[in-house]
């Protein structure tokens, strides 16, 4: 037997599966060596004389239904195959590999009738792998669609002949590959764009379906939308308000307070907001009622809520417009601040005066220290002009343990301002005695003269006078 039968043999034994590659490979092996040892000698041996026994063959497993050849191929059938197909040249592993993934005469003869022609056994396989068969084939070449990439890139995405078909009926009948992988990654469905299409969107392209069903715009929500009298919307227009959770509910909720005629631009501010229903109607109930879109969300934005509005009402302050709530929320004037001051005697203030004792950081606090220090009964200027010169609490009592009691806002100013400190003041009484008079001390200190000053001149022989 000549050397090309016995390869010939070997490899009908493994297409028959009464040995594996592995066994093959072996087999292949020692003849190749039998054959080396043959040309060396002079004598005819034959040459599976040098072969050594084949190792004992183990039971074949069954083949399952996806995997394996079902029924052997002849070699000859299978070869012919591969031939027609351009491979001539094959390794035991590739063997292997047509077997593992049931590469069969059959279904390669069916794709090159087809006009399929892969490049190569790596191609042929890619096809199986993606399980690409000739019936898959067929219904998209029906579609027009029969490149070998594209039917890869098709069922890689899932996308089925059914699928495409679908999306043709349903009037979308010039994509591309492309087109056909984005609609099906986003889980668009025919039903989806008939759905739409019912509705008068009979002319959206790829991205705007996609952009509606990733924003859950649905038919149902466009419908409703339309119940309600909201026709004229475009895709953009639609998604924004999915976008921002202006919902069918919250429009008619919003109208059933009177606001009919939003468009969506109004209805979009409100929601972004968190201008609800329930705050408008909170606001109506204390009197705030024909606030527009500008104005409810002013309030909101500042938070100025209901309960801030009732809490001002209780304190008296019935008449606040949408400026002045703002204002008061955005000076942090708290319903607190205000008990506080008017329990210190500041009962008739208006918002201004409001603002300005706050902005000027006239506290609660610093009211009840200079009322304990005798101090009452002051105006808002009064208590401002006190504040911006820093005139302390603590001050203003020294100086009336010192005898200086019932000092206008005027005379602690300008006390603070020159520095006439009750340390300046106990310095000057220790050396000239208690006689001194507030004025002597301001001027004093107005031309720099100080304790230690005078103390030298007096040294110096100076008589000194007050």
């Amino acid at each position: 037997m000549d050397l090309k039968k016995e390869r010939m043999m070997i490899l009908d034994m493994i297409a028959e599966g009464k040995i594996n590659a592995e066994q093959g490979e072996q087999l292949f092996k020692a003849l190749d060596a039998s054959q080396a040892s043959d040309m060396e000698t002079d004598a005819g041996e034959p040459v599976f004389a040098a072969i050594p026994p084949a190792p004992p063959i183990p039971p074949v497993p069954p083949i399952g239904p996806n995997r394996g050849w079902n029924k052997s191929p002849s070699l000859g059938d299978l070869t012919a195959a591969l031939r027609e197909a351009g491979i001539e040249h094959l390794t035991l592993s590739d063997i292997q590999e047509m077997q593992v993934h049931n590469i069969t005469p059959e279904y390669i003869r069916e794709m090159l009738a087809l006009g399929i022609e892969p490049d190569g056994l790596g191609q042929w396989i890619e096809l199986r792998v993606q399980n690409i068969t000739p019936i898959f084939v067929r219904e998209l070449r029906d579609l027009g669609i029969d490149d070998i990439d594209d039917l890869l890139e098709l069922t890689q995405h899932d996308v089925s002949p059914k699928y495409v078909a679908e999306l043709r009926a349903a009037g979308m009948k010039n994509l591309d590959v492309d087109e056909l992988v984005e609609l099906r990654d986003n889980d668009v469905s025919a039903k989806f764009i008939i759905e739409l299409r019912e509705l008068g969107f009979s002319n959206l392209d790829v991205d705007e379906l996609i952009e509606l069903s990733n924003h859950d715009v649905s038919p149902r929500f466009i419908a409703e939308l339309r119940e309600l009298g909201i026709k004229d919307l475009d895709a953009d227009e639609l998604v924004e308000l999915a976008d921002h959770d202006v919902s069918p509910k919250l429009i008619a909720e919003l109208r059933s307070l009177g606001l009919e005629k939003l468009d969506a631009d109004e209805l979009i501010e409100l929601s972004n907001h968190d201008v609800s229903p329930k705050f408008i109607a909170e606001m109506r109930e204390l009197g705030l009622k024909n606030l527009d879109v500008d104005e409810l969300v002013e309030l909101a934005n500042h938070d100025v809520s209901p309960k801030f509005v009732a809490q001002m009402r209780a304190l008296g302050f019935d008449d606040l417009d949408v400026d002045n709530l703002v204002e008061l929320s955005n000076h942090d004037i708290s319903p607190e601040f205000l008990e506080g001051l008017r329990s210190f005697g500041l009962t008739s203030l208006d918002i201004d005066d409001v603002v300005e004792l706050s902005n000027h950081d006239v506290t609660v606090r610093y009211l009840g220290e200079l009322h304990e220090a005798g101090l009452s009964g002051l105006s808002v200027d009064e208590l401002i002009e006190l504040r911006n010169h820093n005139v302390q609490p603590r001050f203003v009592r020294e100086l009336g343990e010192m005898g200086f009691k019932n000092l206008s806002v005027d005379e602690l100013v300008e006390m603070a301002v020159h520095h006439v400190s009750p340390r300046f003041i106990r310095k000057m009484r220790e050396k000239f005695g208690e006689g001194l008079e507030l004025q002597q001390l301001i001027e004093l200190r107005i031309h720099g003269i100080d304790p230690d000053m005078l103390e030298e001149m007096r040294l110096a022989g100076l008589k000194i006078e007050m």
